[in-house]
């Protein structure tokens, strides 16, 4: 029987000149863009960890503002290559302020092999490879949500 893996994600909202950042990774099991952040370690407050995580990834100081949506990835009810089965995270994504860009860069803990730093177009986010989708409707009008969505199981 395999191991049940569950994590608590910390992922960053960053839009600028109306696109996203994002990372291109590849984890062995096919390559898709994503929002930045990663795993919470113990005793990290959650936006210690989403700080850490984009300077480790991104070598960018961020600031996040607010909680802006939840997500629950349970792999076993997407049936995808990524993830084995046995793997369930809880996303929380913060929408975030950067005030300088000038040292964006592969930081010093990329995600995933061969990771790539890409701005996505908010008009082209529902045709490229970013997951999750369920966000995508919402990103455009990000500054009118007025409290958390909580999205559940979704990818």
């Amino acid at each position: 029987m395999e191991e049940k893996v569950f994590r608590y994600s910390m992922k960053a909202i960053i839009i600028k000149d109306g696109k996203l950042l994002v990372e291109s990774c590849d984890y062995g099991r096919g390559r898709f863009c994503k929002l930045p952040g990663g795993g919470h370690q113990w005793g990290e407050t959650m936006t210690e960890a989403l700080i850490r995580e984009c300077k480790e990834e991104l070598n960018l100081e961020v600031k996040p503002t607010r909680l802006v949506f939840v997500r629950d990835y349970i792999a076993k009810n997407h049936k995808t290559t990524l993830d084995l089965d046995c793997f369930h995270q809880a996303e929380l994504m913060f929408e975030c302020q950067v005030d300088d860009f000038s040292k964006l860069s592969l930081g010093t803990e990329p995600d995933g092999d061969g990771e790539e730093i890409k701005w996505i177009s908010l008009d082209d986010l529902a045709t490229s490879d970013f997951y999750p989708k369920a966000i995508i409707p919402y990103l455009k009008d990000l500054k009118n949500i007025k409290e958390t969505i909580i999205l559940g199981d979704v990818n």
